[in-house]
């Protein structure tokens, strides 16, 4: 069964965005929630502070890497105020020597390296650097974006992206635990595939093993490499229809940025609040003036976390109407 994963708010997909049309200029920064929050200190800093984190992020690459990508962005004094991309590339090739295909072929690999560095803080003006140690686990994962689509109060899909760096020699396969029941859909286009096994009384693991580039067995993966992990969960056929009111995510091991949303399609709840890092017990269960959230014009609620580990829940909560 194939899935078509819908555009989360992922700082990757965020660059490319950004990269488009005029570059980075403040109008076009505040089409990408994700990045501008990144690179934001205090809710006072100037669009000319944040750009300034922004050109650091990218001299905090290797040289070729930070060349390119200071021109893709407009941002070198041979592309300022540059309005179209593709002239931007055919600058950036005249330099290298290379076609302008060359030149788009190596802008992801380029973009990847500045998304890191942007979720770590790992740059001279970062707003925020984390101490990322080598996790027991050998994963630190960059990104974790969860999409739970509610349709008319019930729970129909939900698209997960785990995007993750390996710092361990070897490992063959991650595991995803859950509590709720539903079958898995792995990305058709990406590099695992699932086993899952039931927790008696208490859930389901989900154990994603890495393949081969041909897709015919299975590979370990490697230190150093950056993985993306995506997949769809749908409810069975079985499953009772009851209204949702809840989406919520331990993060046992740290994330160094996780996004979840909840996008509501049809009826749209009564109140809407949201919470971070906290127990069980301690989970809100109504809307107050600290708290409470709207859905934006696609119904979607979004919540954000920086460093979020422990075991501790995150989530947004809701309720429905009773007409």
């Amino acid at each position: 069964m194939t899935q078509q994963h819908p555009v989360t708010a992922d700082v990757y997909f965020d660059l490319a965005l950004l990269r488009k049309n005029e570059g980075f200029v403040a109008h076009r920064l505040d089409r990408v929630d994700t990045v501008a929050e990144l690179l934001q200190g205090d809710t006072t800093d100037s669009f000319d502070r944040l750009r300034h984190r922004f050109v650091s992020a990218i001299h905090a690459l290797p040289a070729a890497d930070a060349e390119l990508l200071l021109d893709i962005f407009a941002l070198s004094p041979e592309t300022e105020g540059v309005p179209r991309l593709q002239e931007r590339r055919r600058i950036h090739g005249k330099k290298i020597e290379r076609r302008i295909d060359t030149v788009a072929n190596r802008e992801p690999a380029a973009l990847n390296q500045l998304a890191s560095r942007l979720i770590r803080g790992t740059y001279p003006q970062s707003p925020l650097r984390l101490d990322v140690p080598e996790m027991h686990n050998g994963i630190i994962y960059e990104t974790i974006s969860t999409r739970i689509i509610v349709e008319n109060r019930i729970w129909t899909k939900t698209y997960e992206h785990y995007r993750f760096v390996l710092t361990i020699d070897e490992l063959d396969w991650v595991n995803v635990v859950r509590s709720y029941d539903g079958t898995v859909f792995p990305d058709p286009d990406g590099a695992f595939k699932v086993n899952t096994r039931p927790i008696t009384g208490a859930g389901w693991n989900d154990y994603f093993w890495h393949l081969n580039t041909a897709r015919t067995a299975t590979e370990p993966m490697r230190r150093g490499e950056t993985y993306d992990l995506r997949f769809a969960i749908r409810p069975p056929s079985s499953t009772t229809n009851n209204p949702l009111t809840l989406a919520s995510r331990a993060f046992h091991e740290r994330a160094l940025l996780a996004i979840i949303e909840v996008q509501f399609i049809g009826d749209i709840p009564d109140t809407i609040w949201k919470y971070s890092q906290l127990s069980p017990f301690a989970r809100p269960t109504e809307a107050n003036e600290y708290n409470s959230a709207t859905a934006d014009h696609n119904g979607i609620v979004t919540l954000r976390g920086r460093d979020l580990h422990g075991g501790l829940f995150s989530g947004i909560a809701w309720t429905w109407d009773q007409g």
